[in-house]
């Protein structure tokens, strides 16, 4: 498979306040975001392949805040069409290039608040991945709890061949997940490693041919356990990376109290 590329975004004339996207308000245009027990985010730039643009970006981050809101007992994120999420727009690397470090500065930290929207989420997160995720959307797969794929969908990381480097996360989550050696090798030659490979490697949690009937099977096994102790292990989880064991086992015992707690009730 080549790679499935973006076409112009028609951001060439953008405004100072850039954040403001050509919509009408509280009406999400690129993402799609349907609120329930099981939520769902979708990316929905299919003719350019999800590719990421601000407007995106933006939606993302009202979208995400609108699941924090609505505390659902699952999230999935997924993308429209054949591809999950072809990373930036080229044009819009080829815009943002021009800019100042004032004008670049709010940007990055609104890819990165997305990030940590999802990685922050207090249910499971899965991101449901077809075809391609690529630089900025292989770091938002990065970022959800559990990985599905479809057989020979690619991941890997393009920044450094724009002359940047992949800022949403990877630097950070890649070698907790396939170890230190395997993340540099990712990052430093872009190379691409298919949905089977990741498996091996703990980053694709299952490949389903039919994606949709996978995403069914794992969120079915995730409601059919109580919500409590899965958001207090998935917190647990996280914090395991920045407490040391003591605290953790501290931690896991103001938890399990908890979770007897609401048992008793």
């Amino acid at each position: 498979m080549g790679d499935p590329g973006a076409g112009p975004s028609g951001l060439a004339g953008l405004a100072p306040n850039f954040f403001t996207p050509k919509r009408r308000e509280g009406v999400l245009e690129r993402v799609e975001l349907r609120l329930g027990e099981v939520s769902r985010i979708e990316l929905n730039r299919p003719e350019k392949k999800n590719a990421l643009d601000l407007q995106m970006l933006e939606e993302l981050d009202e979208a995400l805040q609108e699941v924090e809101g609505a505390r659902p007992r699952v999230l999935v994120l997924g993308g429209k069409g054949d591809t999950f999420c072809s990373g930036m727009d080229t044009s819009v690397l080829a815009e943002l290039a021009t800019w100042g470090e004032e004008r670049l500065l709010p940007v990055i930290e609104l890819a990165q608040r997305v990030i940590k929207r999802i990685r922050g989420m207090e249910c499971p997160v899965i991101a449901a991945c077809q075809r391609y995720a690529i630089g900025g959307g292989m770091q938002l797969a990065l970022a959800a709890d559990l990985r599905l794929a479809t057989p020979g969908t690619l991941f890997f990381l393009r920044e450094p061949e724009f002359g940047i480097l992949p800022d949403m996360g990877a630097l950070h989550l890649l070698p907790r997940m396939v170890g230190d050696g395997v993340a540099r090798d990712l990052v430093f030659t872009g190379r691409r490693m298919t949905a089977e490979e990741g498996v091996g490697l703990g980053l694709v949690n299952g490949i389903f041919p039919d994606l949709e009937e996978g995403v069914r099977l794992y969120v079915e096994r995730i409601l059919s356990r109580p919500p409590l102790p899965l958001r207090e292990s998935k917190r647990l989880v996280e914090r395991s990376w920045v407490e040391d064991s003591e605290r953790n086992f501290e931690l896991a015992k103001e938890a399990q109290l908890r979770c007897l707690r609401e048992l008793r009730t």
